[in-house]
């Protein structure tokens, strides 16, 4: 089973992803369609099975990767960053 560890988009925060980003550092956020065929692509791409998201905004990239990965029977941890201790806690989708 492939599982991975990947930030929402590339270099917003620090984050423990070891795995990379699914959308890069210009993201149009209109483009609600793009975004969703773009996550749909790189998860596809990555054969991924079980996926860990480090959230760092960007609700309706968040919600395209939530589309993808439902469409595509992925499995989807989210990792909200916690401003009182510095780390991450989770969130399973459902």
């Amino acid at each position: 089973m492939i599982k991975l560890k990947m930030e929402l988009c590339k270099a917003r925060h620090t984050t423990p992803a070891t795995d990379g980003a699914i959308f890069g550092n210009e993201v149009d956020p209109t483009d609600t369609t793009g975004l969703e065929k773009c996550a749909l692509e790189r998860l596809t791409e990555l054969q991924v099975e079980k996926l860990d998201l480090y959230v760092t905004g960007l609700t309706v990239a968040l919600i395209a990767v939530i589309n993808a990965a439902r469409e595509l029977g992925i499995e989807v941890t989210l990792w909200h960053f916690d401003r009182e201790t510095g780390g991450y806690y989770k969130q399973e989708v459902k």
